[in-house]
């Protein structure tokens, strides 16, 4: 019996379109099929559990606040007639670092600063007067009131006579001479604080440049013959000119900003280790020594200022210097360390996913000191369990890599982790 095939060559434009969609569907579909068979296979990572030292630390960005570098300043002018020190020399407080012959500016301005001081002096005299007068009324006054308490119509204190005009007017009268008095002291405080600013000021004018400190000239910048020029500040007053600095012994100061969400965990007396960009070869140990509860708020960001004091007194670390600050807050010796992306989290249960006859299983397990990459097993696991520490999806079958590099596949097992069964196996307690 012969069957007879129909020939495509005869068939209607019609069928065979519609064989032909017919294939584009049947090829379409084996296509998606082979896509998700391929979608379910997974690349996994392992690493084995060591152990080691974990340092859970901070690290902050700030700059050198103080180096223990004074400036030497001058608000004379004129022409430098003499210079008495050179750089690297060792100095005494108040001793002559170069004279200038002072051009016509440079002895009114002097002039004008002389007659400020004997102002700022003037007014000290006149506080000081003030207040003998102050003590005077007061005395005056208690007398008065004394008198009047203990008269017979007010001696009784719990008498309602002390309520009488006449006893509180006097009473008043005397407290309000008291309060006066006693404000005395802050006006000749402000005074004098007047006092010693205008002599310093006066200072700066003068023809003399002395050193404010005792230690080492660093960076001198005047010479003979050089012309110091006059300058306005913003205040319309001469500005100061730094005529050179002093090295002085002493621990350099560096200030650091500290987020909101870090603060909490500074403390004075911390350790920490700073590093400079500038020097590259170096660290430095230093100390918190002073935090800043308060803080500022700066286009809507919150910073806390920390100074940290620096062990060493360092001739290249310099004021305004950026610097890092790492403050270690703690730390582990010898215990048992997996990566933090190998520690899945349930509520309050965690578990990590362990390598047993070439499957993954998951056992629970209890953690301790935590970093942004790694965490401190305290128990669920040994040294040398083979953990999955991250997957990837691939094509073909689940693939891991082992901390000592081979590779092994493992067929996918359903479940909502490689290898995990079923729900109730998500946290079974370690055999």
């Amino acid at each position: 019996m012969k069957i007879k095939l129909p020939n495509p060559l005869k068939w209607s434009w019609k069928k065979r379109i519609i064989v032909l969609v017919v294939l584009v569907v049947l090829g379409g579909g084996g296509y998606w099929y082979k896509s998700k068979q391929a979608s379910s296979e997974q690349q996994i990572t392992t690493v084995k559990v060591a152990k080691g030292n974990l340092v859970n630390q901070l690290s902050l960005s700030g700059q050198v606040e103080k180096s223990n570098l004074i400036s030497v300043l001058t608000k004379s002018s004129g022409v430098v007639s003499k210079v008495y020190v050179t750089d690297g020399q060792e100095v005494k407080a108040g001793q002559k670092l170069a004279e200038v012959t002072l051009d016509s500016e440079g002895k009114n301005n002097q002039a004008q600063a002389w007659s400020s001081y004997l102002g700022a002096k003037k007014n000290l005299e006149s506080a000081k007067a003030s207040k003998y007068s102050s003590q005077a009324s007061m005395l005056g006054s208690w007398d008065d009131y004394k008198t009047l308490a203990e008269g017979d119509t007010y001696k009784d204190t719990s008498s309602d006579n002390r309520n009488l005009p006449e006893f509180v007017i006097s009473q008043d009268q005397w407290l309000a001479a008291e309060a006066n008095y006693k404000l005395q002291d802050t006006s000749i405080a402000n005074t004098q604080a007047s006092v010693n600013q205008a002599w310093y000021n006066y200072q700066l004018y003068q023809a003399t440049i002395t050193a404010p400190v005792d230690g080492t000239v660093k960076g001198l910048n005047i010479a003979e013959g050089l012309t110091v020029s006059y300058s306005e500040g913003n205040s319309g007053s001469a500005a100061s000119q730094g005529v050179a600095t002093i090295k002085t012994s002493g621990e350099p100061v560096a200030l650091f900003n500290v987020t909101e969400v870090d603060i909490s965990k500074i403390v004075t007396g911390q350790a920490v280790t700073i590093t400079f960009d500038s020097l590259p070869n170096k660290k430095f140990d230093g100390k918190i020594v002073s935090v800043d509860r308060v803080g500022t708020v700066t286009s809507g960001v919150t910073q806390y200022p920390v100074l940290v004091k620096i062990a060493t007194d360092d001739p290249e670390v310099l004021t305004n210097m950026a610097a890092t600050a790492t403050v270690v807050l703690d730390s582990r010796e010898n215990v048992l360390i997996v990566p933090a992306a190998a520690v899945i989290s349930r509520g309050d249960r965690k578990m990590v996913r362990v390598m047993k006859d070439g499957k993954p299983t998951p056992v629970q397990v209890e953690t301790g000191l935590e970093t942004d990459t790694e965490v401190e097993i305290t128990s669920g696991l040994n040294e040398g369990d083979e953990i999955i520490s991250g997957s990837t999806t691939i094509g073909g079958s689940v693939a891991g890599t082992s901390a000592n590099g081979s590779r092994t596949s493992i067929p996918h097992a359903g479940g909502g982790f490689v290898g995990g069964g079923g729900g109730n196996e998500m946290f079974r307690p370690r055999d």
